[in-house]
């Protein structure tokens, strides 16, 4: 069974008393336990968080809460003094709402993953990108999205070859299935799963695309910025060169996308 997961930082919640904070706290569940029971005693929803154990800082525990005071017993004022007095918090900033019913998160720039950049590319953004580029330059916009996605795949790979190194992979196919796969999911793109794999050949289904959802409908396979990716990252991990071809694509009304790899 698969989940969406929604990574949240805002609410729109109308008619309801908003309040969010950023906090790093000692990383113990008797920390936690303090914080959780204050806002059990005066009612206080919890309306969203998200916590983190920063690699540099591993008995730290960073939190972005979004909190609801609309039935609370206590306002937001009062309850900041409450958390204080507890001296669970480090480091403790207030979130205030920008507007009645809506708050969104402030204080984290940049957002990293790990130790790299990230944005958060909404799909009425990146559909935009993807579809004018084809609009715009036809075959070439193609040829570019492939060479563009083969070039993260190469970026990608060192990033996955570094979590390997760290969890004693060496194996480059073992480091495409074990990491790499993982790490596509984790992003976002799509779910990959490896169907065959051998030295010579592969072939690897990608349910969800992100890319070939928006290409619906189509009457040839649609992808070419995910086809370059596959190819890129195979060819940075096993220091050889791929053919990716895509026969199957969820944007002709295939229940998968399938790429074809061979090895040159």
């Amino acid at each position: 069974m698969y989940y969406t997961f929604d990574i949240g930082r805002f609410l729109i919640r109308l008619g309801r008393t908003l309040f969010g904070f950023f906090g790093r706290m000692k990383s113990d569940v008797s920390s936690l336990q303090i914080l959780f029971s204050l806002l059990k005693d005066h009612n206080v929803m919890v309306d969203q968080i998200l916590s983190y154990s920063a690699e540099d800082c591993e008995d730290e525990l960073t939190i972005l809460a979004f909190l609801d005071l609309t039935d609370a017993n206590i306002d937001m004022e009062k309850l900041i003094e409450e958390i204080d007095k507890t001296k669970i918090f480090k480091v403790f900033e207030v979130i205030k709402p920008v507007s009645e019913g809506f708050i969104i998160d402030t204080l984290s720039a940049p957002i990293v993953a790990g130790k790299n950049r990230v944005i958060i590319f909404r799909d009425l953004g990146y559909r935009q990108l993807l579809i004018e580029i084809r609009k715009l330059f036809g075959t070439g916009g193609e040829a570019l999205l492939y060479h563009v996605g083969f070039n993260m795949g190469l970026g990608f790979a060192k990033l996955h070859r570094e979590v390997a190194d760290k969890i004693g992979i060496n194996d480059p196919a073992m480091i495409y299935q074990k990491v790499s796969c993982r790490a596509f999911q984790w992003a976002g793109f799509g779910r990959k799963e490896v169907i065959e794999f051998s030295p010579k050949q592969a072939i690897i289904h990608v349910y969800d695309s992100f890319e070939c959802e928006i290409g619906c409908p189509s009457v040839r396979p649609y992808s070419q910025l995910i086809r370059g990716l596959i190819s890129g990252t195979l060819a940075e991990l096993f220091n050889s060169a791929f053919n990716v071809t895509e026969d199957l694509c969820i944007a002709k009304g295939d229940p998968f996308c399938r790429f074809k790899v061979i090895r040159r």
